[in-house]
């Protein structure tokens, strides 16, 4: 097998984003990228996420930098994200200025990209709760307008274990509005009647990559299989070093 960084040391250069992908981005606001990491490599993330796992253990609320949700049967804890994840781990570092990433990634904005947020999806088995339609720019209107994410998957994803859901070509009507009953900024309604959800079903070592106006949803996990996705989000340099995370929050598990 030869590795990417043996391709690079040899001078060849990769196109991992060809223009009729960059053309299907722009008109459905999202593309999919398959096979992109190998076995080998998806093994390695997979290790770096069960180790990330044991260093924020024990489990319990209000813990920087964690999302947890509490299991159906006995009321135990039960990891739902880590975020950010870089700085604890140098496998997710690296992976993030990955040119599989990168370079679709700047192909979409049109010039450099800077790391905005970085986080790691666990999606329990039995226990992952479902994400409501919304848009993830009604979250970051503060910072940046031309966030591009990339979900990293390391299980298969699919109609059991809850899939992400895309709605395609909403991206180019901007920011929809949404409901005003709790924090997850939920896209009403009346705005996406008639439109249905595609549902990406996706293979380990496959990236999807989506526009912040890109409305998106995923159900919860009813298999026995666990959903991981390391999830990167990008600005363009043109609007500033953005990254999200606080000196505090950084400075936890350190």
């Amino acid at each position: 097998m030869i590795l990417l960084r043996d391709q690079q040391r040899r001078g060849r250069t990769m196109n991992y984003l060809t223009d009729e992908q960059l053309a299907s981005y722009h008109r459905d606001g999202f593309v999919a990228l398959p096979g992109l990491f190998s076995r080998e490599e998806i093994d390695q993330y997979r290790d770096a996420a069960e180790a990330l796992k044991l260093r924020v253990s024990p489990l319990e609320p209000g813990k920087p930098r964690l999302q947890i949700e509490p299991e159906k049967d006995d009321g135990a804890y039960c990891l739902r994200l880590v975020e950010p994840l870089i700085d604890l781990s140098p496998v997710f570092e690296e992976l993030a200025s990955d040119p599989r990433i990168m370079e679709p990634v700047q192909k979409i904005l049109g010039e450099k990209a800077l790391l905005f947020e970085d986080k790691i999806n666990f999606k329990p088995p039995r226990t992952g709760s479902a994400f409501k339609l919304h848009q993830d720019q009604s979250y970051w209107n503060e910072f940046a307008q031309s966030i591009v994410s990339v979900f990293v998957h390391i299980d298969r994803s699919d109609l059991e274990n809850g899939c992400l859901q895309v709605l395609p070509g909403l991206h180019r009507c901007g920011e929809l509005t949404f409901t005003d009953d709790g924090p997850d900024h939920t896209i009403s309604d009346d705005r996406v009647t008639g439109i249905a959800p595609l549902d990406m079903i996706m293979e380990e070592g496959d990236i999807l990559i989506f526009s912040s106006f890109t409305p998106h949803a995923s159900e919860a996990n009813r298999s026995e299989r666990v959903r991981r996705a390391i999830i990167y989000s990008y600005n363009p340099e043109s609007e500033g070093n953005n990254y999200r995370y606080s000196e505090e929050l950084l400075s936890s598990y350190h």
